[in-house]
């Protein structure tokens, strides 16, 4: 867990005095109380309580790679311009987020950034839900509102509207859809669902995306095109302008359509399962509290036990009437059946009263938010191994092809049984891709090394088979984005290209995706 500075870290080329003097000018933009002079303090709380900045869940021995020199808290757009203002005039190296809350950023390595001594631009302050629109479908926000926040505004105004959220609800919905992060509902590819963006760029410059080019335009988040080229996809994992998102996001519930199946391994099932047969703790958490791992052998075998099948889907079908879903329903174990003879296929099924809608905040909360209703329960994985845990995730993209899906997860398994680590696996399938999701847990103090280990071999497994990450961990931008080795490198030298035009002075989160300023003076 990130802990309070004792040595000051400065920015790269930085002494005391140009500091002082850098962090003063911050201060006169948002006052004292915004201004952190060191990682110790002024973080939103962390997943452990923690209020510093940093990476909460370093890897081995790199706690000190990372460390935030400082951090600065803006409240408005007018605040941001004038701090990537004073950042440029002191080539002040800045590292966005959001809120920090969100795991799936945490898990990539927090609130630190890939250069030692970044000063953190917090966005958390930014929290204005700017514009939600029933008829539409579509909300517009700032970077700090989560997703908890959204949904409990379209509660209060009573729309008619479900909005995705992911695993855990206490994220930014903007740092989440611009990482490529993902919900559960049909809606639930968040990048795909975004329409225009309001971005500031390295120079203060405030753009508007698509038709938010025109002042005033009503089509800004209702159309995506534009008008000529679109420059959207260039703030996704970025490091070229600070995003601000008008979001397409909360869907009608008319919409006749099933969202992507989330496939979990048995040790994933036994998780879920802890709850309503405790009995099944000294198996599925016994080894892990040792410092060891549930082989897949004995996991396999409790799945047979308990008649489940190896895999576990879990899917949602959504419609406008009962007949539509049982119809859809009735056609789904058809297909599942004709490829599967032996599958389980089982569902729980909610309808509204007649002449009502059905209402998402009156069903069960479950593990998977099919509702899009967002909870936070799911952080309790993190105490698997014993108190004050965390975990890292390995998160690799594969094609829908079952034989190469399981080739991977059969390599990745030995490597996490190899390491000692539980194999906490999903697969999160879509149209013509799927994301696979190795999840960690493990002890920082003690398992540190060990994890950094496992991972690299995971890394170093996917660079010999063609397979690379849809997001990573800060100790490894650099590494993934070599991966991408077409024309020796072009694409990284169109990026570095842009990322020069745009921010000639490197201040905005260099090192993201790999992406530098070049020539840059804190490249380490």
């Amino acid at each position: 867990m990130a802990a309070e500075a004792k040595v000051r870290v400065l920015p790269p080329s930085f002494d005391e005095a140009m500091f002082d003097e850098a962090m003063d000018a911050l201060v006169a933009i948002v006052g004292s109380d915004n201004v952190s002079r060191d990682s110790s303090h002024g973080s939103l709380e962390g997943p452990a309580g923690e209020l510093c900045y940093g990476d909460v869940w370093p890897l081995g021995d790199a706690s000190a790679d990372h460390t935030p020199s400082g951090a600065v808290r803006p409240k408005s757009v007018e605040e941001v311009q004038e701090i990537v203002k004073v950042a440029s005039r002191y080539k002040l190296p800045l590292w966005t987020i959001s809120r920090r809350k969100n795991l799936g950023q945490v898990i990539y390595g927090g609130s630190a950034g890939v250069v030692q001594g970044s000063v953190i631009l917090d966005l958390h302050r930014m929290n204005k839900i700017i514009d939600v629109s029933e008829e539409h479908s579509y909300a517009i926000v700032e970077p700090g509102v989560t997703f908890v926040e959204l949904y409990a505004y379209i509660q209060e105004k009573g729309y008619q509207l479900w909005p995705s959220c992911p695993a855990l609800g206490w994220g930014s919905v903007l740092g989440n859809t611009l990482e490529r992060g993902f919900g559960y509902t049909p809606n639930g590819e968040h990048s795909q669902q975004q329409c225009g963006m309001e971005v500031v760029l390295a120079t203060g410059e405030v753009v508007r995306t698509g038709m938010g080019g025109i002042t005033g335009s009503p089509m800004w988040p209702l159309f995506k095109g534009g008008f000529g080229p679109s420059v959207d996809g260039l703030f996704f994992q970025s490091n070229l302008a600070l995003g601000h998102d008008p979001r397409s996001g909360p869907s009608g519930r008319e919409g006749i359509i099933q969202n992507h199946t989330s496939i979990s391994n048995p040790y994933r099932r036994c998780l879920s399962e802890l709850a309503t047969d405790p009995n099944l703790g000294p198996r599925v958490l016994g080894p892990g509290l040792q410092g060891g791992c549930a082989s897949n052998k004995d996991m396999t075998a409790l799945a047979t036990e308990k008649g489940w099948g190896y895999w576990t889907g879990n899917f949602g079908i959504y419609g406008a009437s009962a007949d539509i879903l049982n119809a859809q329903w009735a056609l789904v174990q058809e297909r599942i059946l004709q490829a599967i003879p032996d599958a389980t296929v089982s569902a729980t099924q909610y309808y509204a009263e007649p002449g009502q809608r059905l209402d998402a905040s009156k069903m069960p909360l479950t593990e998977i938010p099919h509702t899009g209703v967002p909870g936070t329960h799911n952080k309790a994985v993190m105490g698997l191994r014993g108190p004050g845990g965390g975990h890292l995730s390995f998160s690799p993209l594969l094609p829908t092809d079952g034989v190469d899906l399981q080739e991977w997860f059969g390599r990745a398994l030995h490597l996490a049984e190899e390491a000692r680590f539980d194999l906490l696996c999903d697969f999160h399938v879509y149209g013509r891709y799927v994301i696979g999701i190795v999840l960690v847990v493990y002890m920082p103090a003690t398992e540190g090394g060990r994890v950094k280990k496992l991972f690299e071999s995971l890394l170093e497994d996917a660079e010999r088979n063609g397979i690379s990450e849809y997001r990573t961990h800060i100790d490894y931008k650099d590494r993934v984005r070599h991966q991408f080795n077409f024309g020796d490198h072009a694409l990284a030298r169109l990026l570095s290209s842009i990322k020069g035009l745009l921010d000639p002075s490197g201040i905005l989160s260099q090192g993201k995706s790999g992406i530098w300023s070049e020539p840059s003076a804190v490249r380490s």
